[in-house]
């Protein structure tokens, strides 16, 4: 690049090979401004197809606190699956809620993903005899 600049700026203060300096500042031209912005415009076009090839996304809500069956009504609008993953026992926490879930409320995850949940059991289940 300063090479080139050189050679242009030492004949363009000469005024000799007009010819010359044509055929620089074309390549100049050509080689620090039109291949770049091809390049950049390729690149443009391949970002461009990938993120329309993703799978949409939403959020998850949050279900903490709710039944199964209203956080089941609560997924389906949101276009997600409900998924039972385990259920505790819990004597600070009112029966058949919702204690946690998975994903954490408001990730971000792919339309219909499964949101697994964890209820509260009515009553403690101890160890065996």
């Amino acid at each position: 690049m300063r090479f080139l600049l050189g050679v242009l700026v030492g004949y363009t203060v000469r005024g000799k090979q007009k010819l010359l300096i044509r055929v620089l500042v074309t390549l100049a031209l050509v080689v620090y401004v039109v291949l770049p912005a091809i390049a950049l415009l390729g690149l443009s076009i391949d970002v461009q197809r990938e993120r329309r090839s993703r799978p949409a996304q939403t959020k998850a809500p949050a279900l903490k606190g709710l039944t199964y069956e209203d956080a089941e009504k609560k997924l389906h609008a949101a276009n997600l699956n409900i998924r039972l993953l385990a259920t505790r026992y819990d004597p600070a926490v009112q029966p058949d809620l919702i204690i946690d879930q998975t994903p954490a409320p408001e990730e971000e995850v792919v339309v219909g993903y499964s949101v697994g949940v964890t209820t509260n059991r009515k009553n403690y289940v101890g160890p065996g005899p």
